[in-house]
């Protein structure tokens, strides 16, 4: 007996609200930006069973201006046991004269064991130029287990306005693991009328 697997496509969602919890200097700060993306669920043919999610895209745009030497973090990305993501993110930042310049381009992804929320082979790859000393820059880590945190550092007398383009795919596996499928069949949930 075989089992026949349909995957679909629930094809384009827009103007759906993340909500982002960022962090500097002790101070909470929440972003609200909406997103696209698509989202991806599959189904056994003949099944009455409603489709289960399998992955979705998720590409949004972030804004904001850090003075000083700080450093502002981002917990961009919820993570649930047998989840992965693969992040696809790009920068810009400018200080107030536009004398100076960064850029980056981070290219990586994390899994999320149930204990442990860890980056693929322990790295994310950055590539990224500055016109700025050392201390400007961006990285990832796991924040808990909850969390997939992006880090910004600033420097000392300058204030920087950043763009992040972020784009992930985010898999919840439930091919394989019977994952926790998102939660819900609609995720990333749309905006509330």
């Amino acid at each position: 007996m075989a089992v026949k697997n349909l995957l679909i496509k629930n094809n384009t969602y827009g103007g759906v609200r993340a909500v982002i919890q960022a962090s500097q200097s002790g101070v909470d700060n929440y972003y609200y930006t909406e997103a696209r993306g698509d989202r991806y669920y599959y189904s056994i043919t003949g099944s009455t069973q409603s489709p289960r999610l399998e992955t979705v895209t998720f590409d949004a745009y972030l804004s904001f201006t850090m003075s000083g030497a700080v450093t502002y973090t981002l917990d961009i990305i919820p993570m649930s046991t047998g989840e992965t993501c693969f992040l696809d993110v790009q920068c810009t930042a400018v200080n107030a004269s536009c004398s100076k310049g960064y850029v980056a381009k981070a290219f990586g992804g994390f899994r999320h064991t149930g204990s442990t929320l860890a980056k693929i082979q322990n790295q994310i790859d950055i590539t990224n130029h500055s016109d700025f000393s050392a201390a400007v820059k961006m990285d990832f880590s796991a924040a808990g287990t909850q969390s997939v945190r992006m880090t910004l550092t600033g420097v000392a007398a300058e204030t920087i306005d950043w763009d992040i383009y972020l784009k992930y795919t985010k898999g919840y596996h439930t091919l394989t693991t019977g994952g926790s499928g998102g939660g819900t069949p609609w995720y990333p949930v749309p905006p509330s009328a």
